[in-house]
């Protein structure tokens, strides 16, 4: 696999004054499983990233493993801002709904792992969210 992920989440934003429910994607490089039991995954997001705060007030995401062969799309999700540009048409891939979390899952994902925010850190100019797992999708 290829060694980023795509983490997807849904979270109401507020874009110039008008509130809405958004989905986005971000290009995540940093990223580990953090225990086996319970089972909980770490990411970690720069701290100026909209979908660090979209994660913060979702309280959940979707890391999304992308295979070797997806690795143009990844490429091409790294300089986008989901803010106003829909990355789920952009990128070319489809949006499903998850069974565990809110946020949406992308069906052309290797695997996938629904996560519910454990903790939250602040870690200089990233912060860092641990996920417990709560839906892995295979």
């Amino acid at each position: 696999m290829f060694p980023s992920v795509l983490v997807s989440v849904r979270s109401p934003f507020e874009i110039l004054g008008r509130a809405e429910v958004k989905d986005n994607i971000a290009v995540v490089s940093w990223h580990m499983p953090a225990s086996i039991t319970p089972s909980k995954y770490a990411i970690s997001i720069p701290s100026d990233d909209p979908v660090r705060r979209m994660i913060s007030r979702a309280g959940n995401f979707v890391i999304n493993f992308m295979g070797y062969e997806q690795r143009s799309i990844v490429l091409s999700a790294e300089n986008q801002d989901g803010l106003f540009v829909d990355l789920f048409e952009f990128l070319g891939l489809t949006k499903a709904e998850s069974d565990y979390v809110e946020s949406p899952r992308i069906r052309e994902a290797k695997a996938c792992l629904e996560c519910e925010v454990d903790k939250e850190f602040e870690s200089g100019d990233h912060t860092i969210f641990l996920g417990r797992v709560v839906g892995p999708r295979v």
